[in-house]
């Protein structure tokens, strides 16, 4: 009887040591998380991306695109009216990523069908560039062939809480498993060419990297890595999880560190973790800067953003701000310069 007793204190003890060893394994380096421990149904939220299954009539031939060679965005929100619109800074974005990168192809990819694309005077004039397509892609088709096929038909997306949010993040890691090239967010504007640039994300501060600036070769394992994370260990209850979280977690393994002031180019085998200056030398906690007027405000934006590569211009706080027109606030003046063709077709408020 003694021995009993003492056999099940034992099996007892390995099993509370294994069920603590799974809860650190599958919980983020930085809290615990035992969200996981339920297994997640539909959201409510799945609604807001039920537009995916809709049939269209054509979508993106993988075939088109140029490996390595192409500049990605990504509209994830449903088109319910059939015509597909960007608003005058998401489009120029996009035409900034054209006019610097004129060799490349600059892709807007869209998972809600849509019959025709908006003829309002600005989406006319990004459209005039040679190297801009909008293209819809076939959610049930897109994930073909790659890591996450099996993930999708189980309809793990659905779980998501934010669902067209993570729609942007599991595309922006697939499609450059899919093709190579760069990835970038549609609240940004690009200021230089990203010729020589290959293999790059761009850190957001000395303690985390963001996800809204990715570059990697066709086939790199990084992104492989990125791959098997999103499959593992997504999570859509929680939002920051599965963009930034991903490619920060794949390059601690990758490079074999924890600190982001430790990924060196050498460490992390030819990956360069950009400093923040390269795109986001206006913190996310600094935004109103963007459309200040005080001169001296405007003098210090612009000197600071002077060597970026882009900026982002934070979206998420950002939008309802406005730029006028014609003035000196610094989104105003950069836009006027990197998305001409689009800023002139604005009136009053951009």
């Amino acid at each position: 009887m003694v021995v009993f007793f003492r056999v099940k204190k034992h099996l007892l003890l390995l099993c509370a040591a294994l069920i603590i060893l799974v809860i650190v394994y599958f919980s983020d380096e930085d809290s615990l998380d035992l969200g996981w421990l339920i297994q997640p149904g539909e959201a409510p939220e799945a609604h807001l991306i039920k537009c995916y299954n809709d049939p269209q009539l054509s979508s993106l031939d993988d075939g088109s695109v140029r490996k390595n060679k192409s500049i990605f965005f990504f509209e994830t929100s449903c088109h319910h009216n059939g015509t597909f619109l960007l608003n005058s800074r998401q489009a120029c974005a996009v035409e900034s990523a054209a006019l610097v990168n004129p060799d490349k192809d600059v892709l807007v990819l869209v998972p809600s069908p849509f019959d025709k694309i908006s003829t309002q005077s600005h989406m006319t004039a990004l459209l005039s560039y040679p190297n801009v397509r909008i293209e819809h892609i076939d959610m049930s088709k897109y994930f073909i062939g790659t890591p996450l096929e099996n993930w999708y038909k189980q309809g793990r997306l659905k779980t998501s809480r934010w669902p067209t949010s993570h729609t942007s993040d599991i595309l922006r890691y697939t499609t450059l498993w899919k093709f190579g090239g760069y990835y970038v967010d549609l609240d940004v504007v690009i200021l230089k060419s990203f010729n020589g640039l290959t293999n790059f994300v761009g850190a957001e501060d000395e303690e985390d990297v963001a996800a809204g600036f990715l570059a990697f070769n066709y086939g790199h394992p990084l992104i492989h890595l990125a791959m098997l994370d999103l499959k593992y260990k997504f999570k859509g209850w929680r939002w920051g999880n599965n963009g930034p979280g991903v490619i920060t977690r794949a390059l601690k393994r990758y490079c074999r560190v924890q600190e982001v002031s430790k990924m060196t180019k050498q460490r992390c085998g030819g990956v360069e973790v950009m400093p923040p200056s390269a795109f986001y030398a206006i913190p996310w906690r600094s935004w109103m800067y963007f459309f200040a007027t005080k001169q001296s405000d405007v003098d210090w934006v612009m000197k600071t953003v002077n060597q970026s590569i882009a900026i982002h211009v934070w979206n998420f706080h950002s939008a309802s701000k406005n730029a006028t027109v014609g003035s000196n606030q610094p989104y105003i003046l950069l836009a006027s310069r990197f998305c001409p063709k689009v800023y002139a077709t604005q009136r009053t408020i951009f």
